[in-house]
């Protein structure tokens, strides 16, 4: 098989037997994945900001003043 057979078959499974999300389902879903990213990162951030602050203060009682 090759490569133009390879794409016309891609193409072809991709209309005829692939089965689709509604455009308001992926709507949807596109954003209920957006607000877990931004969630997700804003928790890592915290959690970064904690331990950053953490270490700064530990490291702070060893150094000579």
């Amino acid at each position: 098989m090759g490569f133009i057979q390879y794409i016309k078959d891609s193409f072809e499974e991709l209309n005829n037997h692939m089965t689709w999300y509604s455009r308001e389902n992926a709507q949807k879903t596109t954003v209920t994945v957006a607000v877990f990213t931004i969630l997700f990162a804003l928790g890592v951030a915290a959690i970064d900001l904690v331990f950053q602050t953490g270490l700064d203060n530990f490291f702070a009682m060893f150094k000579p003043n």
